[in-house]
């Protein structure tokens, strides 16, 4: 299984020691293969640059957020036209462009998506947390 993880798994697990998260989940945060999307990477970055977060690295880490990722072993998954527009055409049940990309990027690949958030499964993606 391949795993792509958004936005609130990030923090939770690296801001909050994956507190809300299942045993399951921790495990595959700590050992598996994961991606990141550069939508993700914008997200998070974009709140901080606004002041809805803190600096997205650990303290000390003198790089980028997105260098920190690489050296804490997360891979970038490539977000590509067909999923911008595959994003557009998804149903409405999610407002949020951010998770409709992931969403869209993750049906693509077959790729579960490590959320808390309960609409991803509207859209016949899967999802852990």
């Amino acid at each position: 299984m391949i795993f792509l993880v958004d936005a609130c798994a990030l923090i939770v697990f690296h801001g909050y020691g994956g507190a809300t998260m299942g045993s399951a989940t921790l495990d595959i945060m700590r050992t598996a293969d994961l991606f990141v999307s550069p939508i993700t990477v914008w997200e998070i970055t974009r709140k901080a640059a606004l002041g809805k977060l803190p600096r997205p690295t650990p303290a000390g880490y003198e790089g980028s957020f997105a260098s920190w990722l690489a050296t804490a072993g997360y891979r970038v998954i490539p977000l590509t036209w067909e999923d911008c527009e595959r994003a557009n055409a998804l149903p409405a049940h999610h407002k949020d462009p951010m998770d409709r990309m992931l969403i869209a990027t993750a049906l693509a690949q077959d790729f579960t998506i490590v959320t808390d958030d309960g609409i991803f499964p509207r859209y016949g993606v899967k999802t852990i947390w």
